[in-house]
């Protein structure tokens, strides 16, 4: 490749040189050979040189630049991207022309051609270990040419050998991306190459020592992640599923706890797609990960066939679970009692407990008795008694007496409880946070989103359970570590300042497995916390419950009905009717030292305390029966984590089947009992929003019952019901002639009937 460079001034290892002393150009052509291939490549780079005894200086600067430029450099990649360019061709820029030669030799060499233009060539050979030459010729294209707009000190700081060599790696594509984007036809064999080396040592391959050095297994994981996204994009699910599964290959390899987690749940997500053959060769994988990953933790391994069984018995529990309690869903009523209603979730709770605990003992017979008493506590939907079917799971670990090897215990053993976890299917990939995957945007439509570690990979979020968010906290505690959460760190500061959520999401709890004793020391200390002074008037107790993150709850919860934008869209049934309802009475159970966590108690215990009317106790009792049941009939309909009801499909007689499979439908029964919450909802969540104010008899004073004419106006336009919109907007408009919001609703429905006039 010839390339000219201005006849202006450049340094090079301390060599100077001067405008004056220009005179003509020299060549220097690179040249490389490797024996595997027998692929012989020739690169020319045309320089401007100094006059006479400079000669050998310059071939000096070449030869320093080629060996501070080598180490940055792919390896081996020249195998796969060779270019073949004629000569002559200047069509990329009218200052380069480019040539690559094929040639045939035994010895792996880097050669300089110093040539000047009117005399014939001598050579001088060395052999860095890695040549600049094994790059394409586009590559060098889009380097050099960037050159012309260089000044005299951007040129001498370029062409200083260190400095060239940081220009150069921040240009110089990867194998894989070379591959995939100018040689795609090349990649599968590539891709087949690493399949057949990492299987060749992935049975071979020793936790304690990594058979591949970081910067091979980045290549690989690169390789596979950029043909993973091109096999998304073209929708082929044999080439996806073999990516994942490679990739599987790859963390298997890195070996690190979150390595081969990360695997278990590659392989999990390749299961969905593989053949029945297939299949067992990933089963078979997912028992080197056990095993690798129960020796990583200083536990026993187990054999092959125990491994298989655990996995095919746990799914097989759970799965036996659901269709118990399937069967009691079913014999419900349309609309059962609170008390029925109760008593489901109550049984749901025990028997996740249950569950929970098996996966706990098998885990500690692998890795071994505890050396202290301790308690695990869960959090969240399991704490309220409000878990469903395939609800996250979220807990947390109480140890008497925390050191170094207690913590490392715990650490192991929530590790090989996850593993458990993992293996049960349903944990979507994006929860474990693999960098590659996130790195590609990609998005688990696979997996059904069931039974899984909370939080993983969600920023923001409390990530409750004992691995924590793996920067700034962690739940593996003693009672009062634990506790210290809700209030200070050991310098004073704000734990709802660092993490905003984390306080709220401890202050809720319940006794899983171990020493109850912990679990009621936890308890002590929590409310010890909260009776901490926090500012002039308030201590931390009155602060969580009336100030913090109330301002963001409520409009991230704000019902929004009577939003134009939001007529006819899909439900979700968690945020649209059930967050906002928990979050309330958590709230107001905090600020009234409520202790109970079930909300139906909660909601009980408020009436007596007076905080509530006898009325509204019955309306709250009635909007989260309707709610809790209503989210075990869409989990039911979806077999996983998915809330979405669509308002339209009855009313307007679709019946497309995929599209009934896909959405839940509301039916006109359904559509009265979301009427009915709305109409709870909207003055509960104003009557709340003033007595957080300040208003103390706000809730007191209403029966939270709202039949307004506007109020069921609005509920109508949000399930696209213009005709009755309207006829409930005129009602509204005689009392309220001169309200614009109903004038504009009222215009925008006479335009969508084209009747304006």
């Amino acid at each position: 490749m010839n390339i000219n460079f201005p006849k202006e001034s450049l340094q090079a290892n301390s060599l100077s040189y001067s405008p004056s002393q220009w005179n003509q150009c020299q060549t220097f052509e690179f040249l490389w050979h490797d024996p595997a291939t027998t692929i012989t490549g020739a690169v020319r780079v045309k320089i401007g040189t100094a006059r006479s005894s400079n000669d050998d200086k310059l071939t000096e600067m070449a030869r320093s630049c080629a060996r501070a430029i080598g180490p940055h450099l792919p390896s081996k990649m020249h195998l796969l991207t060779h270019y073949v360019v004629s000569e002559g061709n200047d069509s990329f820029h009218p200052h380069i022309q480019g040539r690559i030669g094929v040639k045939t030799t035994k010895n792996k060499r880097f050669s300089i051609i110093k040539q000047d233009l009117n005399e014939d060539a001598t050579r001088a050979i060395f052999d860095p270990s890695n040549p600049l030459a094994t790059l394409p010729l586009e590559i060098f294209q889009r380097i050099f040419l960037s050159f012309s707009s260089l000044n005299d000190d951007e040129l001498r700081k370029i062409l200083e050998a260190r400095s060239c060599a940081r220009v150069f790696k921040q240009h110089l594509p990867t194998k894989a991306q070379l591959l995939t984007h100018y040689h795609p036809h090349k990649l599968p064999g590539y891709l087949d190459k690493i399949a057949r080396y990492l299987e060749k040592i992935i049975h071979s391959i020793d936790e304690n020592n990594n058979p591949l050095p970081e910067t091979r297994l980045e290549e690989m994981e690169e390789a596979y992640m950029l043909a993973l996204k091109l096999a998304i994009q073209k929708n082929e699910h044999i080439q996806e599923s073999f990516c994942i599964e490679k990739l599987g290959d790859v963390y298997v390899v890195k070996g690190t706890f979150e390595a081969l987690l990360q695997a278990a749940g590659l392989y999990n997500y390749a299961l969905h797609l593989a053949s029945r053959e297939q299949q067992k060769i990933i089963r078979n994988r997912l028992v080197i990960v056990h095993n690798l990953l129960v020796r990583a933790c200083k536990g026993k391994p187990l054999d092959a066939v125990m491994i298989e069984k655990q996995f095919e018995d746990n799914r097989k529990a759970l799965k036996e679970f659901r269709e118990e309690i399937e069967e009691k869903i079913q014999r419900l009523q349309k609309t059962p009692s609170f008390q029925q209603v109760r008593n489901l979730y109550g049984k749901i709770a025990q028997g996740i407990k249950a569950f929970f605990g098996l996966l706990v003992e098998q885990s500690i017979e692998t890795l071994g008795p505890a050396s202290c008493e301790y308690a695990m506590i869960g959090f969240g939907s399991l704490a309220r008694q409000e878990m469903t079917l395939y609800s996250d799971l979220e807990f947390g670990i109480l140890m008497q007496t925390d050191n170094p090897e207690n913590r490392d215990y715990f650490k192991r053993l929530t590790t090989l409880i996850h593993l458990k976890v993992i293996n049960l299917g349903e944990t979507i990939l994006p929860a474990l946070n693999i960098p590659c995957l996130k790195a590609i945007s990609f998005f688990d439509g696979i997996t059904p989103r069931g039974f899984a570690f909370d939080g993983a990979g969600v920023e923001g979020k409390g990530c409750k359970t004992p691995f924590g968010n793996g920067t700034t906290f962690e739940l593996i505690q003693t009672p009062e570590q634990m506790a210290q959460y809700i209030a200070e760190d050991e310098h004073g500061k704000w734990w709802h300042e660092k993490e905003p959520h984390l306080p709220m999401e401890l202050l809720n709890f319940t006794h899983l497995l171990g020493n109850v004793e912990l679990t009621k020391t936890y308890d002590g200390k929590i409310q010890e916390k909260l009776n901490t002074f926090y500012q002039e008037g308030l201590n931390l107790r009155k602060y969580l419950a009336k100030q913090h993150l109330v301002l963001a709850d409520m409009k991230a919860f704000y019902p929004g009905i009577g939003d134009p934008d939001r007529e006819g869209m899909l439900f979700q049934v968690k945020n649209d009717f059930y967050r906002f309802l928990h979050l309330a009475l958590d709230r107001l159970a905090l600020l009234k030292k409520v202790s109970a966590s079930n909300t139906f108690i909660r909601i009980d215990k408020l009436k007596e305390l007076g905080v509530i009317t006898n009325g509204a106790t019955e309306k709250l009792r009635e909007w989260m029966n309707i709610v809790l049941f209503m989210r075990l009939k869409t989990y039911s309909h979806y077999q996983g984590q998915q809330e979405r009801m669509n308002p339209l499909i009855k009313p307007f007689e679709f019946d497309d089947p995929e599209l009934i499979k896909k959405q839940f439908a509301v039916d006109p029964e359904l559509l009265e009992k979301i009427k009915k919450i709305y109409r709870i909802f909207i003055p509960f969540y104003n009557a709340l929003q003033k007595f957080l104010e300040g208003h103390k008899d706000s809730l007191k004073s209403s029966d939270l019952e709202d039949n307004s004419p506007q109020i069921l106006g609005d509920i109508a336009w949000r399930l696209h019901q213009q005709e009755e919109a309207k006829k409930y907007y005129k009602l509204a408009k005689k009392e309220s002639p001169k309200d614009a919001a109903i004038l504009y609703l009222l215009g925008i429905i006479y335009k969508n009937q084209g009747n304006l006039n």
